[in-house]
């Protein structure tokens, strides 16, 4: 339990984007096994982040700063660390956003049109959001900001209404 513990917020937020990694690949033609394999896996950041949740009211609610910090050097010359960590705030984000990712691939069971594809870009954008809520570097912040625009860009594209070329 003390390399989760350790490493709990780095698995939370990465471990949507080893699931995209597994969904995609995955045959194309195997339309229900790759939606639900994508339910079950955006399902795991949801209990990481109940097991960070109830961790975080036990030990840091009141301590004040940052919990679950991971701190590293990265590009020294500028000042740029990877530097992430969790307040009350984007704890409450964490939650929400793995409450509602299971939800809306649950709802995306009807896409028929390259359905693996859709699945790993949801994983991926999943991925974006928690990194984005973490950062505590604006460097980070940046990245896992853009990172998360190309999933979004191509889910709008390709799967959007029909004004997506609009959006």
């Amino acid at each position: 339990m003390d390399f989760i513990q350790d490493n709990l917020l780095n698995l939370i937020v990465f471990f949507p984007l080893l699931s995209a990694l597994i969904v995609f690949v995955l045959p194309e033609d195997e339309k229900n096994l790759i939606r639900r394999l994508a339910l079950v896996l955006s399902l795991v950041p949801l209990v990481l982040v109940l097991i960070m949740w109830f961790t975080y009211n036990a030990q840091y609610r009141f301590a004040g700063g940052f919990a679950f910090e991971v701190q590293a050097e990265w590009f020294p010359a500028i000042g740029a660390s990877y530097h992430m960590g969790i307040d009350g705030i984007s704890l409450t984000m964490f939650l929400l956003t793995t409450i509602l990712t299971p939800i809306a691939i649950l709802a995306s069971f009807d896409i028929d049109d390259k359905v693996r594809m859709y699945m790993t870009l949801f994983l991926v954008m999943e991925t974006a959001m928690l990194g984005l809520f973490a950062s505590l570097d604006l460097m980070i912040f940046f990245i896992f900001w853009e990172f998360g625009l190309v999933p979004m860009y191509f889910l709008i594209k390709i799967w959007g209404g029909k004004d997506r070329d609009y959006a």
